[in-house]
């Protein structure tokens, strides 16, 4: 499993990153060899949606190995099980010509105030195990289990009754072992969070006034932090009441911006960053994070169709020797590491 690259396709349930962390964990707790595990999830997103960036977000990954989870935005939406089923199997069909096999996670459950779609869902998984079959593809029962812990009194949802807590997340983490071939290998009962590799920690950051334009070039060479700028240190220190939120001020994001500089459309973000010599470093964004800039060039400007994750995307830029200077926009959480 060690030489695998499993790319995980999904909506917000996979775009927050925990599943995957604690299948990683798992792993290696257990000794076992751990897969390169890629994050494609895309908030809100649907089978069609899915289906349409596939090569962008997937193919582009090389994986060896797609995880699919889907199906909770569309059957809120009204998407019947058979427009369901069909967009599914054009998914497949999509993988199979590009000789990349598939794992199918069924869906996750929903709560009371949604029991008309979450009894929609049971055509749905339905669909799901007739793909699996008809293909041969490994099925990661992660409805089954989500029920089986609901009616043992487990509490799985959100307040929403939509998006999964911490407790949710470890049966879907079991239920993707399992489908793996890790039966044996136990889920962490708390998973293990550090900070991100490279991340850009010094900055000194305002809040925009109301009404003032996005950055462009003339206003990046313009930007020079005086005392009005506050200084901010990554990763924060003071713990988040929530703990997705929490889990991510860990990883190294930006999550209190409104709380520290107040409420504003926009921050603006320097950061200083010393090379010894002139050479190529990765960029990678992430959060709410909406214009990159280094040395006064922009490199990066999110369309807002890739998710949260950091690695949504990379950015590849050279550094000069000395002072190199890193300015960016963002709404009120970002994340930005810079590794070699």
């Amino acid at each position: 499993m060690g030489n695998q690259r499993i790319v995980f396709l999904g909506d917000s349930i996979t775009d927050g990153h925990t599943y995957p962390m604690l299948v990683g964990q798992a792993l290696a707790e257990a000794g076992r060899p751990v897969p390169v595990l890629i994050n494609a999830g895309l908030g809100g997103d649907t089978a069609e949606g899915m289906l349409g960036r596939l090569d962008r977000d997937v193919l582009s990954q090389r994986p060896t190995l797609v995880s699919l989870s889907v199906g909770i935005n569309d059957v809120l939406r009204g998407v019947t099980a058979q427009e369901y089923e069909a967009r599914i199997g054009a998914i497949a069909r999509r993988m199979q010509a590009a000789g990349v096999p598939m794992l199918i996670m069924t869906t996750t459950v929903l709560g009371p105030a949604h029991a008309a779609a979450d009894e929609q869902l049971d055509a749905f998984n339905a669909a799901l195990g007739r793909l699996a079959e008809r293909h041969g593809y490994r099925v990661a029962q992660v409805n089954r289990l989500m029920r089986e812990a609901r009616r043992a009194g487990g509490h799985l949802l959100e307040a929403d009754e939509v998006h999964i807590n911490s407790a949710g997340y470890r049966v879907i983490a079991r239920a993707l072992l399992d489908a793996l071939g890790a039966a044996d290998v136990p889920v962490p009962e708390t998973l293990t969070v550090s900070v991100m590799p490279g991340l850009v920690r010094q900055w000194r950051i305002r809040a925009t006034p109301d009404g003032a334009p996005p950055l462009d070039a003339a206003a990046v060479v313009a930007l020079t932090p005086d005392d009005s700028w506050k200084a901010y240190t990554l990763p924060e220190t003071e713990p988040l009441d929530h703990w997705w939120q929490d889990q991510e001020r860990r990883r190294g994001f930006a999550m209190s911006l409104e709380r520290h500089l107040g409420r504003a459309p926009a921050y603006h973000g320097v950061a200083y960053v010393e090379s010894p010599s002139a050479r190529q470093v990765v960029l990678t964004p992430g959060a709410g994070l909406r214009t990159l800039w280094l040395n006064g060039v922009r490199l990066y400007k999110d369309d807002g169709t890739r998710g949260w994750h950091p690695g949504r995307e990379v950015v590849t830029a050279h550094l000069k020797a000395g002072r190199n200077v890193l300015v960016i926009e963002t709404g009120p959480q970002f994340f930005l590491s810079l590794t070699p």
